[in-house]
């Protein structure tokens, strides 16, 4: 068993895994690696089956799952890790193409509403508002391609 330091959002704990060759467990988790495809992946996941679309880059693992968009960062216990993706502001989780924004500068926005629609590995990603705020910047436009970390909306 290993003690992962995880960051999701902005959000860091301490979990412990135990690792049975393509089998993860953490809790009352089981996670197991059916096969990988390039930045595919199909997931045995509590006994269901997932297909995952993932971009790895260094620690950081962003994937879609379950209709949600992950920013995962991932260090052993006692080494460092930080945070990259800012609660301030909405980056983009993956390589993709901005299909809609859904909102303007000075809207006010609650937690959890979409601000834009993301389309990455021939699938649409909804990028909602970490927070209630006011959309203090676009920096995309509809049809741009953007990279990761690349800040798409802003909030105050």
């Amino acid at each position: 068993m290993s003690e992962k330091i995880v960051n999701v959002g902005g959000q860091t704990e301490a979990i412990a895994v135990d690792r049975d060759g393509d089998t993860f467990r953490s809790g009352t988790h089981e996670v197991t690696i059916v096969g990988i495809r390039g930045n595919i992946a199909e997931l045995h996941v509590d006994g269901r089956t997932h297909i995952v679309p993932f971009v790895m880059h260094e620690s950081r693992v962003s994937f879609a799952f379950d209709g949600e968009t992950y920013i995962v960062d991932i260090a052993e216990k006692g080494s460092p890790t930080r945070a990259k993706h800012r609660d301030h502001s909405m980056s983009a989780p993956m390589p993709g193409v901005v299909l809609k924004i859904l909102v303007s500068i000075g809207d006010v926005v609650t937690r959890g509403q979409p601000l834009l629609i993301l389309e990455a590995m021939k699938m649409e990603h909804a990028i909602a508002a970490p927070r209630d705020g006011r959309v203090s910047a676009v920096n995309c436009s509809e049809g741009e391609l953007v990279q990761p970390g690349v800040d798409l909306i802003e909030l105050t």
